[in-house]
């Protein structure tokens, strides 16, 4: 009996000791049953909710459309036997307007005696990461536009592409009337 409660008393420090070590890192870590309500939920962190999930579902936290993009792979895990890797966009209900976030999320199912019984839910916060790489997408274009201006690829005054403006200034110059040389006077 005694060495069951030492079991138990290293298995609760263990416990601990990866929750402190995760606390504050984006790391959160959540466990499902297979009616996908929560059993477990550990270190929420912005973009997730702060009230007790326990016995919650997706829908009672996440908007509709939200909620329903994160079951899918969810129930994909669920199915197949096989864990699931997506990145997941997010707002939360009661969130400030424009509080974007984004988790990447692995979903691996739960084996007991070769049935599954519900999902783990491991979802890393890269919000920063993501919003970091629109705004390098953004400036690449805007670099991309301001190289084709600087090299001549596109007509300074008509914005037109350089191709399409020489073909337009050369119809230009066959449809102007051209000047007539002066004549000689004849003698």
């Amino acid at each position: 009996m005694e060495l069951g409660k030492e079991l138990i008393n290293e298995i609760r420090h263990a416990r601990v000791a990866l929750e402190d070590a995760l606390a504050n890192s984006g790391f959160s870590v959540s466990q499902q049953d297979l009616d996908l309500c929560y059993t477990y939920f550990f270190n929420t962190h912005p973009g997730m909710a702060s009230e007790n999930l326990i016995g919650k579902k997706d829908e009672d936290w996440l908007k509709d459309g939200e909620a329903e993009k994160l079951t899918k792979p969810k129930l994909r895990a669920l199915k197949g036997k096989k864990g699931v890797r997506e990145v997941f966009k997010s707002t939360l209900n009661g969130g400030k307007a424009g509080d974007i976030y984004y988790n990447d999320i692995r979903v691996e199912p739960i084996m007991e005696k070769g049935e599954i019984v519900g999902i783990y839910t491991v979802a890393i916060d890269i919000t920063g990461f993501q919003k970091a790489l629109m705004r390098l997408e953004k400036l690449n274009g805007e670099l991309l536009k301001h190289l084709d201006y600087k090299l001549g690829i596109e007509d300074s005054v008509s914005k037109k592409p350089l191709a399409k403006a020489k073909v337009d200034l050369a119809k230009a110059k066959k449809t102007a009337t051209k000047p007539k040389p002066p004549q000689k006077k004849k003698k």
